[in-house]
C-alpha cells in the first residue's frame, strides 16, 4: 500500500504538473493570440525616403505606430493611451502621417493629422463608427472608408467619405459595400479593392468569385473632384489585375505609372500572399514570392516598392527596386516583449 505522506507527495507532484501545463498553455495561447493581432494590423503600412511606419501590437487593446528613421535607423513607438494607431499614410509632402486611432471594445474612431517632427496631431473627423483606409487628394482634403451598422448593429457596410479641413465629411457613396479596402487617388480617379455590395440595388460591382483560377477584387472609379461626387459608369465595373490567383489591396505609384498589390497563389502547397508590381496597364514588372503567409500591403517610395512580412519574433521590411529589378532586405523590426519595451515611446497630443 502507498503511505499517506508517498500518496500527498505524488498529488503535490501532479499538482505541479499540471500547474506548469496551465502556465505554459496560457503562454502559449497568448503568443498565439498576439501573433494573430500582428496578423490583423500587417497592412497597415507606409513608406518614404526617409520614413517607415506600420502598426504593432502591444497587447490585445493597444497597438503603436513603429517609426523606422530610414538613413539613420533610429526606432521609436508611438502611442496613444488605451487605443490603436493603425492606417498610416503619408502626405504627399513627407512632413505628416494621417492615422487612425480607435479603441478594439469601442466602435468609434477619430482620423488624425500628425506631424513627424513632434507628433502632435490634429483631429480631423470623429466618428461613431469605424473609420479606415484614409488617403490625401490633395493639401488639407483626405478621401476615406467609412461604415454604417445594419442590422441591429450586428454587421456594418462600408463607402466612400471625403473630408475637407473646413468642411463637414461629405459620404460620396451609398454602395453599402461589404468592404472597401485601400484606397489611392490617381488624379480624378479611385483605386480600390472590394469584394462587392450587399445592396439588392447592386449592378455596378462584380460579384465575388472565390474558385475561379484568376480573380481580383480591384477596381477603379472616376471621380469629380470639384463637384465632390462619383462619376456612376452604366455597366459593370471591370475587375482589374485578374492574374493567376487572387489578387487584392493595391497601391499606386506617385505618378500613377504602376499599381503594386497583393496577390494570393499556392506555392510549395501553402496559401500564401505574394507581392505584385505591374504597370498600370497590367504588364507585370516584378513577381515576389513571400517566404511567410503573406505580404503586408505595399508602399511606393518613387521607383522602388517596400513591403513588410511578419516572423514569429519580427517584420522584415522588402524592397524591390524596379530600376535594376532587384529585391532586398532593408530592415528588421523585433517584436519580442522585451526589444517593444526597450523602444523609446512617443505619447501623440492631439488638439481639435
Amino acid at each position: 500500500m502507498v503511505s499517506s505522506n508517498t500518496a500527498k507527495a505524488l498529488f503535490i507532484v501532479a499538482a505541479a504538473i499540471l500547474l506548469a501545463a496551465f502556465i505554459l498553455f496560457s503562454q502559449y495561447k497568448q503568443a498565439a493570440d498576439m501573433q494573430r493581432q500582428r496578423e490583423e494590423f500587417l497592412h497597415f503600412f507606409a513608406a518614404t525616403a526617409k520614413w517607415i511606419a506600420f502598426s504593432v501590437p502591444l497587447d490585445n487593446d493597444v497597438a503603436a505606430l513603429a517609426v523606422i528613421d530610414r538613413i539613420t535607423n533610429h526606432r521609436r513607438l508611438i502611442v496613444s493611451r488605451d487605443a490603436f494607431l493603425a492606417f498610416p499614410r503619408f502626405s504627399a509632402d513627407g512632413e505628416r502621417v494621417f492615422v487612425v486611432r480607435g479603441k478594439q471594445k469601442v466602435s468609434g474612431s477619430e482620423l488624425l493629422s500628425c506631424t513627424i517632427d513632434d507628433w502632435n496631431c490634429h483631429i480631423i473627423v470623429r466618428a461613431n463608427e469605424p473609420i479606415l483606409w484614409p488617403v490625401e487628394v490633395r493639401k488639407d482634403v483626405l478621401l476615406y472608408t467609412g461604415s454604417e451598422a445594419y442590422d441591429d448593429g450586428r454587421r456594418r457596410h462600408y463607402d466612400f467619405y471625403l473630408v475637407d479641413s473646413s468642411l463637414r465629411p461629405v459620404q460620396l457613396s451609398t454602395f453599402e459595400l461589404y468592404n472597401l479596402n485601400a484606397l489611392n487617388v490617381i488624379d480624378d480617379k479611385i483605386m480600390f479593392s472590394t469584394s462587392g455590395s450587399v445592396s439588392r440595388n447592386n449592378v455596378i460591382f462584380p460579384k465575388p468569385a472565390p474558385l475561379a483560377r484568376a480573380s481580383s477584387e480591384i477596381l477603379m472609379l472616376h471621380v469629380d473632384w470639384k463637384e465632390r461626387r462619383l462619376i456612376i459608369p452604366s455597366h459593370q465595373l471591370e475587375s482589374l489585375y485578374a492574374i493567376n490567383g487572387f489578387s487584392t489591396l493595391p497601391t499606386t505609384s506617385e505618378d500613377g505609372v504602376s499599381v503594386a498589390f497583393l496577390n494570393r497563389r499556392l506555392t510549395a502547397g501553402l496559401d500564401r500572399y505574394n507581392l505584385v508590381v505591374v504597370k498600370i496597364d497590367g504588364t507585370i514588372q516584378k513577381y515576389v514570392d513571400s517566404t511567410t503567409t503573406g505580404f503586408s500591403r505595399p508602399a511606393f517610395v518613387g521607383n522602388s516598392v517596400l513591403a513588410n512580412q511578419l516572423f514569429e519574433d519580427r517584420y522584415e521590411t522588402t524592397l524591390v527596386d524596379l530600376s535594376n529589378n532587384s529585391t532586398r532586405q532593408i530592415a528588421v523590426f523585433d517584436h519580442t516583449p522585451s526589444a517593444l519595451e526597450s523602444l523609446e515611446r512617443v505619447e501623440i497630443r492631439t488638439t481639435e
